[in-house]
């Protein structure tokens, strides 16, 4: 057949353009194919349902409405009961909802009696209370759902939402049911999702426990990732994945949409919400001071470690080694009880004991101080501020406050001196940074004394006085200021839903702390204090704390905050507000390892609470923790070992009638309990804190008991010697963990990885480093709570030396094993542990 020549007549459409709509169809066909092997965006999966308000059943005294935002408009109800014996003045709720605010929501009497008001809170579970007149705090009669409150009576629980009303029930994994209120994700919390240094993202989904088989990470233009059980947090299961965004180093210039797949048997829903992942939030993470990480705290109550200078001391201070329980002469005139009197005493502390002790702290191997209040003050703990301008002068030097007041305007920063006694806590400062140390002090920012110039002139002049609008005022006729848990010592300043409420208070605290952050106002905070410890901050709402924190880190951005927050502080350590907190969670934990007898918990529940923190905070927070045992708001801890299967700082006070507490000296084996519980807080993550007197073997059961005067050697001996006297053991226990710590850096700065537990023979294992901060190395730690030796079998690689044993000195063959070992085969002392570092080529 003769081959035609091709003519552009014989078409349609000229070769060219035919040959573009060739191009056109096979590009369209490419596109079908990837669009037939692209999963559908929203997947199509069914939605899971959620009713916001399953299971959700109020008390009387509480109504709530779903709002369009899924907030709840709540109204609380108060009826006096025949308990009150007066018609209340004022009635208002505090609680977690607005950070037990006693201003913050205030009812209002209607005809029938009844207090009502209304706010808007967030679904979840909320304690509360009602406050009568300002000071009387109530729980709610008429809700029997409650939970102890930490000081001897409890607080009322407002559970509002499906899942604040989830319980474990009957679930179980493939039955094919899905408990679908228990389902969440909380982008805004770090505990649900938060960047590695790699800048890829961790996220972490909320399933009820033991109740789905599976669940996925739906990205959007990207395949399933599995997720893996990470947490068990009682009722739910935490799942996690971690994922690279597209783009160099992660975190590509688009925002990211993704989800979430549940699977349970033949079951498979889809979250409701389309969550999206803003690539701001890579330079949106909390960042820490990187001194704080290697920080070893000890904790100072001024007036009760060393009396440096008797010149400043005041009228009747009693001898510093005197017998604790003997009463003076004075004091059975003033009292006929212990208690009575044993508040107001003086042993003397001051500066200049602070001083002269600094080189036994160098020694001990502590890095960083933390002072109570050091405020003028009519008191010995100086919670009760006279002023925040000034030293107290039985700290410095007496009689020097007066004339400085006289010649002062509180609202004119010009017009503050420095006092004889505020140049000595500057020279402390300026000496302890020169040996080592860093150095911080108690801001207490919600309430003052009642020798505050403030509080007095409110108090003489009522409405006219300009600083009327600082407190919150109860009563005008007469004037009456409410006091801090219902102290009048205390007046407390007034709060809004934002922060403190008057304007010239915000700014007489910002110009207190540029005072003691920058002296000499140069701009160079070296002069200055290194941060502040906070207290009661949970009762001033946490828009005055992101304010005052933009001050402070513009004073000094390698400064340290940390709050007294006693319970899981996720809201505070989202980079706005705190550094860190004291986690009391740590030393609750550890305690009911070590020390509680019928509510002892095992090595694995211990690993989990201890985990769940982790999960919760920022890695930046977590490596600054004050990681205490105890406080100056406990009983100290080898007294607490003593006094075992109480809730933690409950109990703990014999004059409020604590059942039984033995309020003796402790014996020798609670205190080889207390050295397993100091050598975890030297190898645990976080910045271990001691409370002065612990590493000497001090004793006593909460306050006053916790605050007597230190036991120093160079004043034995003391009234009753035998209970009174350094405790060489503890002591040189102290310095030898602190040694390891400080000779280790994975100890302080190294990653952190749960290797193994064992609740038969309590015995926990972990491993720290592997990160190049801390060398490279790695470091294992095995602890042992139980009363037994334990044999165990590490589930580790490598050669490692044995660098600590509480049983003594590690006896070494010449590979570094200790005689006896079968490595990974190992013995772990009773009531002890082992420590061991990698030896690398």
């Amino acid at each position: 057949m003769p081959r035609l020549p091709i003519r552009d007549e014989f078409w349609p459409v000229p070769i060219a353009a035919g040959r573009a709509i060739l191009r056109v169809m096979l590009a369209s066909a490419l596109l079908l194919k990837a669009c037939a092997a692209t999963p559908p965006w929203p997947p199509s999966d069914a939605i899971a349902s959620i009713d916001p308000s399953a299971g959700m059943t109020l008390p009387p005294s509480v109504e709530a409405t779903l709002r369009e935002d899924g907030r709840w408009g709540v109204r609380f109800l108060f009826r006096p009961g025949a308990d009150l014996d007066h018609t209340p003045r004022t009635v208002t709720v505090a609680g977690g909802f607005n950070s037990w605010s006693r201003d913050a929501l205030a009812l209002a009497r209607g005809a029938d009696g009844v207090w009502t008001g209304t706010t808007v809170i967030a679904p979840g579970t909320w304690e509360y209370k009602f406050v009568v007149d300002g000071s009387v705090w109530r729980v709610d009669p008429r809700n029997p759902d409650r939970v102890d409150d930490r000081n001897g009576g409890f607080n009322s629980l407002l559970r509002l939402g499906a899942l604040a009303n989830v319980g474990s029930g009957r679930a179980r994994a493939g039955d094919g049911k899905i408990e679908n209120a228990a389902l969440g994700h909380e982008p805004h919390r770090h505990l649900f999702r938060s960047t590695t240094p790699s800048g890829g993202v961790t996220i972490r989904y909320r399933t009820l426990g033991d109740d789905v088989e599976r669940v996925d990470l739906m990205v959007r233009s990207g395949d399933p990732m599995a997720m893996r059980p990470v947490l068990k947090m009682p009722p739910f299961q935490l799942w996690e994945a971690e994922w690279m965004p597209p783009g160099e180093e992660g975190f590509g210039g688009d925002h990211t949409e993704y989800t979430f797949r549940v699977h349970d048997g033949d079951t498979v829903v889809r979250d409701p919400e389309i969550y999206v992942l803003d690539p701001s939030e890579r330079n949106a993470s909390l960042r820490t001071p990187d001194w704080a990480k290697r920080a070893i705290w000890y904790q100072i109550f001024p007036e009760r470690f060393r009396n440096g200078r008797t010149a400043n001391d005041q009228d009747g201070v009693l001898p510093w080694t005197s017998d604790w329980y003997e009463r003076t002469e004075a004091e059975r005139a003033r009292g006929s009880h212990f208690y009575d009197t044993v508040f107001e005493r003086r042993y003397g502390g001051d500066l200049e004991g602070i001083r002269q002790k600094l080189p036994y702290l160098k020694e001990l191997g502590v890095t960083a101080i933390y002072l109570t209040p050091i405020f003028q003050s009519p008191s010995l703990h100086r919670y009760d501020a006279t002023s925040y301008i000034h030293v107290d002068e039985h700290l410095g030097t007496r009689g020097d406050y007066a004339a400085a007041e006289a010649k002062e305007d509180l609202l004119d920063p010009s017009t503050w001196t420095w006092t004889e006694s505020d140049r000595e806590f500057l020279a402390l400062v300026k000496e302890a940074k020169a040996q080592g140390f860093r150095v911080i002090i108690d801001g207490v920012f919600n309430h003052v004394g009642v020798l505050f110039p403030a509080y007095r002139d409110v108090m003489a002049k009522g409405r006219e006085s300009r600083f009327a609008d600082w407190f919150s005022v109860k009563s005008w006729d007469p004037v009456e200021i409410e006091g801090w848990a219902g102290f009048p010592s205390m007046p407390v300043f007034r709060k809004d839903e934002q922060g403190i409420a008057s304007r010239e208070v915000i700014d007489h605290i910002a110009a207190i702390t540029k005072r003691w952050m920058d002296p000499d106002g140069d701009g160079n905070p070296a002069d200055g204090i290194d941060g502040w410890r906070l207290d009661v901050p949970n009762e001033i709402p946490l828009g005055f704390w992101r304010e005052w924190r933009a001050l402070v880190k513009s004073i000094n951005p390698d400064a340290y905050i940390v709050g007294e927050i006693w319970r899981r502080a996720d809201e505070w350590l989202d980079g706005n507000a705190f550094d860190a907190v004291m986690n009391y969670p740590f030393a609750e934990a550890a305690f009911a390892w070590v020390a509680n007898r019928q509510k002892r918990i095992g090595a694995s529940e211990l690993d989990r609470r201890l985990a769940e923190l982790r999960l919760a905070y920022p890695s930046e927070a977590t490596y600054v923790l004050q990681n205490l045992l105890d406080s100056h708001d406990t009983d100290r801890i080898a007294s607490m070992i003593v006094n075992p299967d109480r809730e933690y700082n409950q109990e703990n006070r014999p004059q409020e009638g604590a059942h039984a507490y033995v309020a003796t000296k402790p014996p020798a084996w609670a205190y080889e309990r207390v050295r397993l519980l100091a050598l975890l807080q030297m190898t645990y993550v976080g910045a271990p804190m001691v409370w002065y007197g612990d590493e000497v073997g001090m004793w006593g059961a909460s306050d006053p008991t916790n605050r007597k005067p230190m036991v120093w050697k160079d004043l034995e001996p003391y009234a009753k010697p035998e209970e009174n006297h350094v405790d060489e053991v503890q002591h040189a226990w102290y310095r030898d963990v602190i040694a390891l710590r400080r000779a280790l850096p994975a100890l302080a700065v190294g990653s952190f990885r749960s290797v193994l537990t064992d609740d038969v023979q309590q015995v926990w294992v972990f491993e720290r480093g592997e990160v190049a901060e801390a060398g490279g190395e790695r470091v294992l730690v095995a602890l042992n709570a139980g009363e037994d030796e334990a044999t165990i079998r590490l589930p580790v690689e490598g050669t490692w030396r044995e660098v600590f044993a509480s049983n003594g000195s590690p006896r070494l063959d010449a590979a570094g094993r200790s005689p006896g070992d079968r490595f990974p085969k190992v013995t772990i002392p009773a009531i002890g542990g082992r420590v061991w570092r990698e030896v690398r080529p």
